[in-house]
């Protein structure tokens, strides 16, 4: 089903994963399936790629992003656990300082998916920075360690004008099971 959101109806909330990558010294978000930086204060418009590389041997014309015909648009999911299960599949980026997870405002034409949407527009919403606890054993299911100290990453992260919590948790089920739970400690917290 996709609709258009006018705009006095609040957006869809849904869930998502980044990679956080330093760019020229600012700390940016970046979308795992392609090299996407979501720049603070703007919105993410989404495009369709497929129509740009498949589309003469697949047959697929140019249309705006999400179609319902098509994988495109900017994804979220209905759950933390959704998103943490998707993004353990996804390489973390070569150069990517950390990866959060968070929660994402969605507008515009929005497709819903078994999942979750697919939409045309977004925006963080809320930040989720995990921060592995000191002594654990690496265990499956580990999250990998930050590149930066979790205060940087957070600080840096508040360019985007959206609260940003650090979330203690060693693994991602740990890490969804504390999302469930509630908020996390403001980024303003010092260990």
């Amino acid at each position: 089903m996709v609709s258009q959101a006018p705009d006095l109806i609040e957006p869809r909330i849904g869930w998502r994963a980044w990679d956080v990558v330093d760019l020229d010294g600012a700390l940016r978000l970046c979308s795992l399936a392609f090299w996407t930086v979501w720049l603070p204060r703007s919105e993410t418009a989404a495009t369709c790629r497929r129509t740009h590389v498949e589309a003469p041997l697949a047959g697929l014309p140019w249309h705006e992003a999400p179609r319902e015909s098509c994988s495109c648009g900017i994804h979220a999911t209905r759950t933390a656990a959704r998103t943490l299960e998707f993004s353990r599949g996804v390489p973390r980026k070569p150069d990517a300082v950390h990866r959060i997870v968070g929660q994402v405002s969605l507008w515009g034409r929005v497709v819903e998916c078994e999942d979750g949407w697919r939409a045309s527009r977004a925006y963080p919403a809320r930040l989720h920075v995990p921060a592995a606890g000191t002594g654990r054993r690496l265990a499956p299911g580990a999250l990998a360690a930050a590149r930066l100290p979790i205060e940087t990453v957070a600080r840096g992260l508040a360019d985007y004008g959206v609260p940003v919590d650090i979330v203690e948790a060693a693994t991602t089920g740990e890490l969804g099971r504390r999302l469930r739970a509630g908020p996390a400690r403001p980024a303003g917290y010092s260990r």
